[in-house]
């Protein structure tokens, strides 16, 4: 599920529902040239085949060889499951594509896209969009291009720029390692004149449980940065205000390929407090991985007679990974 925007920032300065809905030409800050618009739309990323008739989820499958995780999203007040995701990473050049399949609910679903440079931070392109019994209903395309971007009596947008809507794995990216102690700056670009920040930084590892299973994990806290988004506030006011600014909470496997484990708190203005874990993972493509149960030494088996030990016969039990 992507962030949209954290609540109190809209609260206090925006009206709900604001897209930065704007497409321009590539430029100098965007490497996504013609080779990869082209891939884009034969991937049916973009253009007719993103609103098409017979546009659906079971249409966008990863491919072959790729991780795929499936994350579940439900309300902590009631348990009400909001959403649950299929996401995966494709390479196309010296870019990764994160790409989101969102199942709403039995007729809606959302297909989105973040276009990421993997030799500098940011991003270079974003589409989102939401459909109802296979017809399309909504639809934003954003493209990082901050001279065009850049609208007259607006303030200058950072080059690192990302939309409004942001997959979870952009903290991980922004922060200078993925470690503890790690920390960095998320601007996302909220209205065509404005942008806001958010500090990221890892807050040590903890071991946690999620229906995926017991992973160590780093602990990462994203806040609104307030003086991004009142610059002109007394500084006095922003002091105040700032310790109150609503957190989310994320949690990402130490280890590559730091996969999104967990996520606490509201994920759009006016929404409720919620809760995404990872379900499951596994390799798009391979069939059923089968591990096969320890062969139990005949001495541990009841009146069987007595032998050596046997080395190697670790208590491993049967686990089934899916596939597509």
């Amino acid at each position: 599920m992507a962030l949209t925007m954290l609540s109190v920032v809209l609260l206090v300065s925006f009206p709900m529902g604001v897209r930065a809905e704007i497409a321009q030409v590539p430029g100098t800050e965007s490497s996504a040239g013609g080779v990869t618009d082209a891939w884009l739309v034969t991937r049916g990323l973009i253009g007719h085949g993103m609103i098409g008739d017979q546009s659906g989820a079971d249409l966008m499958t990863p491919a072959s060889g790729v991780e795929v995780s499936e994350t579940r999203q439900t309300v902590d007040q009631t348990g009400e499951v909001l959403m649950q995701v299929k996401l995966w990473n494709e390479m196309v050049g010296d870019d990764t594509v994160h790409i989101e399949i969102a199942t709403l609910s039995s007729t809606q679903f959302e297909v989105s896209f973040w276009l990421f440079p993997n030799h500098r931070r940011g991003c270079t392109m974003y589409q989102w969009t939401l459909y109802d019994h296979r017809r399309a209903l909504q639809s934003a395309f954003w493209r990082n291009d901050a001279p065009a971007l850049r609208l007259a009596g607006a303030a200058d947008l950072p080059h690192d720029l990302y939309p409004d809507a942001v997959p979870w794995m952009a903290f991980l990216r922004v922060l200078d390692a993925p470690r503890e102690n790690g920390e960095g700056m998320l601007y996302q670009q909220i209205t065509p004149y404005s942008y806001v920040g958010q500090d990221v930084y890892a807050k040590g590892t903890e071991q946690i449980t999620v229906p995926a299973g017991q992973f160590s994990a780093l602990k990462v806290i994203a806040q609104v940065d307030i003086a991004t988004v009142m610059p002109n506030w007394p500084h006095f006011v922003m002091h105040v205000v700032q310790p109150v600014v609503p957190k989310n909470t994320l949690y990402f496997q130490t280890m590559p390929p730091y996969r999104l484990l967990k996520q606490k708190g509201a994920t759009f203005v006016g929404g409720p407090e919620v809760t995404t874990e990872l379900i499951r993972f596994y390799i798009a493509g391979a069939p059923p991985t089968i591990v096969p149960v320890p062969i139990i030494p005949p001495a541990l088996v009841p009146g069987a007679p007595v032998a050596a030990a046997t080395l190697g016969g670790s208590p491993i039990p049967v686990k089934r990974t899916g596939h597509l």
